[in-house]
Parts: structure tokens; sequence; C-alpha cells
């Protein structure tokens, strides 16, 4: 048994990061969804009885070309790169798949985690914080001014990361749907 891995009530961004050693196939079956109220061989294989699976992420290295993990954690994720440092070697080391679980799969409980095998334990790592924005004092009124100018909004922006998963799952999607469209016949 790995150590176990406190998650603490409220926990938000926060990724925690697990190789799972398991052939391709096998890796596969993991990842597929369960039927509400079954239980998951991904929550069991964590040592916990529920698990958020919109918040989990499997898949093997190899779709990373060219970014790696570390890459893939710092850009695709926010993940501030030199938090990633330390275990930069043991990240870039894995060659099979890999479960990524935030902090949202825990439904805000406070949670256990005793991974066992085939999951081995590979880092916790919060998510970079950004900086609050600046204050800005309003301007003084002059003498011509009356009323205080409205203040400007800044644009909203979708976050990097949820447009790598999008395109993350829309590979796995296709992938699926070429699997099922062109591997089997009647």
């Amino acid at each position: 048994m790995t150590r176990a891995l406190h998650v603490p009530a409220q926990e938000r961004e926060v990724i925690r990061v697990l190789a799972l050693d398991l052939a391709g196939a096998e890796a596969e079956a993991l990842a597929q969804e369960v039927p509400n109220g079954a239980p998951s061989d991904l929550a069991a294989a964590l040592g916990v009885a529920h698990l958020d699976r919109t918040h989990v992420e499997i898949f093997p290295t190899a779709d990373l070309k060219g970014v790696g993990l570390t890459g893939y954690l710092a850009e695709g994720l926010g993940i501030a790169p030199e938090t990633l440092e330390p275990d930069r070697a043991v990240l870039e080391a894995e060659t099979g798949y890999v479960v990524v679980v935030h902090s949202a799969a825990f439904a805000g409980a406070e949670t256990l985690l005793s991974p066992e095998p085939p999951l081995r334990y590979l880092g916790t790592y919060p998510l970079a914080q950004t900086a609050p924005p600046a204050y800005t004092a309003p301007a003084p009124l002059d003498d011509t001014t009356t009323e205080p100018q409205p203040r400007r909004r800044a644009p909203a922006r979708m976050p990097r990361a949820l447009g790598l998963l999008g395109l993350l799952g829309a590979a796995v999607i296709a992938l699926i749907v070429a699997y099922f469209a062109g591997g089997k016949g009647p």
C-alpha cells in the first residue's frame, strides 16, 4: 500500500497525479465510466467510496508527444513549472497511462486516499495562483465632472485548461468512434 493521502474538506485547485500500471486494454477498461450508483474500480483502487469521474483524467503519456507530462501539467492544467521541477525526472519517465485527479472529484468532502496497485502515486500539485487584480483608486472628480465614470470590466477569459481538456476529450471521442466504425465488422 502507498502512503495515505489526505484531501482536506473544501479543497480546491489541487491536482494529484498517479501512474496506472496496466496494459492498454486493461487501462482503457478502468477508464470507462460506470452507471450512476455503481461502484467504480478506480474509486476502489484509490480507496474511496465515491469519486466524481468528470474530474478525473486517464490517458496514455504517449498522447503527450512534444509536450510531455510536465508540459501538460504546467501548460494544460496551470501548475507552476517551478512546483513540478523537483519531480520532473519522475514525471517524464512515465511511459504508460496516468491518472490525473482534480480536487473537485471529491465533491468538497474530506477524504483519505489509499492508492493500491495498479495505481502508483507520483505527486500532488496546486494550480498556480494568479495575482489578484491591483487596486485602482477612483479618479478624483474635477470641477466639471459631476458623476464618476463607470469602471471598465475586463473581458471574460476561458482558462487554458478548459480548452485543452475539451481538445483532449474530442480526441478521445474521435478515437472511440474510429475504433467502433472501422474495427468491428458483422
